[in-house]
């Protein structure tokens, strides 16, 4: 791909970062970047000032990517290079980004970030010009307390949310929590499967607080960097830094919050966030991928803290929805697409609607960039890869085994065999439990799959319960194992 082709493509990067931040922010920081390669998982940005490429790679790296998955409809993992004097080899740079590699060894003078990257910190350009960028707390997790109203995206909003009978109480709610914060169902906890439009909800609430009250403090942080956060506090010896930024908040959002189970000093440390909120009048909303009562290794004190509010469910939207949010979709895009073409993908797609936004940008790349005409057939084009038809039953079945025996280096024929040693009855149970949860195959059909009987598949089920309960490993195990069938 040619400089052109980068230019061409870092343009709709840069309007979609102006909803995020002002005009002034995105010159400032953004639009100086160059974007120098890309494939199907990574970009490599490169900058021509070491200070300003370290204050991005620390303050604004997160936004980036996200902004980067919300115009591409799939994760780019970034990388933003410091290009001095020296050229930098950007396809070394870009494998190493694709293999998850970390970059220190790329940045020329740009000081590694010394912690996680921030998630609701103050993320003005201003604050940002004025910080001593040689500091070691410079872009830290912990320098700024509150969000910015920058921060939150602008298209996220109650107004571009669409409601149906899959989400609507879960929309009133947030809504009557929005307007007005602490009085109405404190905390509130909403949970449904991923890509259903929970964190939407969370940004909608932060908006129109922020709209309804500007001085109010906000902090939205995900689970895991709330986590990631209070060991760079503990690390840095900074705990009352950390517990000063979400202590004060007036309204504090905590997406995925099933990320802190199993993590002893994480939930000793929310609960007295928790309750020191709860008894200053503070609104609290959570977010997780299941109900508390399913969080298997979450202490029971933070459990019945969170049903202890409104706890509310997202499900997936119904076709009638699922055409709606592709108009919307479609419009957000300037897409004039047929109603036969909405009316196909609507019956085609499930409820997981960042695959929906995936599919609107591919049509409107096809359209735009290769100049097809939008119809069935492009539709069908378009959506190939990722809803090749309902995989029968045989199919559902290789998949988890394959995917069990690569998790623990054991093969499929062992999983289906005789052999019982601890690796391969470990695997076998797994993938019992999995193909239990995910199919409507019977225990008496699963054994015939085992050649084993019944009452050995519930023992294995029963086995896999009991170790969730008791290893929170196993449980992120399980639930990493699902995601990937579920994605594949």
């Amino acid at each position: 791909m040619d400089s052109q082709s980068y230019r061409d493509i870092w343009e709709p990067i840069l309007q979609h970062l102006s909803s995020y931040y002002s005009e002034t922010v995105v010159n400032l920081w953004f639009r100086p970047l160059t974007l120098a390669a890309l494939n199907s998982t990574a970009a490599v940005l490169l900058s021509d000032n070491a200070t300003k490429c370290g204050i991005i790679r620390d303050r604004y790296l997160d936004v980036l990517e996200q902004v980067f998955e919300e115009v591409f409809g799939y994760p780019v993992r970034v990388a933003v290079i410091y290009q001095g004097e020296e050229p930098v080899n950007v396809q070394s740079v870009l494998e190493a980004v694709t293999n998850g590699e970390e970059l220190p060894s790329f940045t020329g003078s740009v000081p590694a970030p010394g912690s996680s990257r921030p998630n609701g910190t103050d993320s003005s350009a201003e604050s940002a010009g004025e910080q001593d960028s040689g500091s070691s707390e410079a872009g830290s997790s912990l320098s700024g307390l509150f969000s910015s109203d920058s921060f939150f995206g602008r298209e996220y909003t109650f107004d571009t949310f669409i409601v149906g009978r899959s989400n609507q109480m879960a929309h009133a709610t947030c809504c009557a929590v929005a307007d007005n914060p602490a009085n109405e169902y404190n905390p509130l906890f909403i949970y449904g499967q991923s890509g259903l439009g929970k964190t939407h909800l969370l940004y909608a609430i932060a908006n129109r607080v922020r709209e309804n009250n500007p001085s109010a403090k906000i902090v939205l942080v995900k689970g895991e960097a709330f986590t990631n956060e209070l060991i760079e506090a503990i690390r840095r010896e900074q705990t009352s830094k950390f517990r000063e930024k979400y202590r004060q908040s007036d309204v504090f959002l905590i997406d995925d919050v099933q990320f802190i189970s199993g993590k002893e000093a994480t939930q000793i440390e929310f609960f007295n966030t928790f309750n020191d909120l709860y008894e200053a009048k503070k609104q609290i909303i959570l977010t997780s991928d299941r109900p508390p009562k399913e969080i298997k290794t979450l202490e029971d004190r933070l459990r019945s803290r969170f049903e202890s509010g409104m706890v509310v469910d997202v499900q997936p939207p119904d076709l009638e929805t699922r055409i709606a949010i592709l108009r919307q979709k479609a419009i957000q895009q300037n897409l004039s697409i047929p109603n036969e073409v909405l009316n196909f993908l609507g019956e085609s797609l499930n409820g997981n609607i960042r695959q929906i936004e995936g599919v609107i940008k591919k049509i409107g790349a096809y359209a735009g960039l290769l100049h097809q005409p939008i119809n069935v057939d492009m539709a069908k084009e378009a959506i190939a890869d990722i809803t090749p038809g309902k995989e029968p039953l045989s199919v559902t079945q290789d998949k988890i085994i394959n995917i069990v025996s690569a998790k623990y280096g054991v093969s499929a024929s062992d999983i289906l065999g005789q052999k019982r040693n601890k690796d391969i009855m470990l695997a076998r149970h797994v993938c019992i439990y999995i193909i239990r949860s995910q199919t409507d195959m019977s225990y008496p059909s699963i054994g015939r799959l085992f050649n084993r009987d019944h009452s050995t598949i519930m023992s294995s089920i029963n086995t896999i319960e009991k170790k969730i309960e008791e290893d929170s490993q196993m449980e992120s195990d399980i639930h990493d194992i699902i995601k990937e069938i579920k994605n594949m």
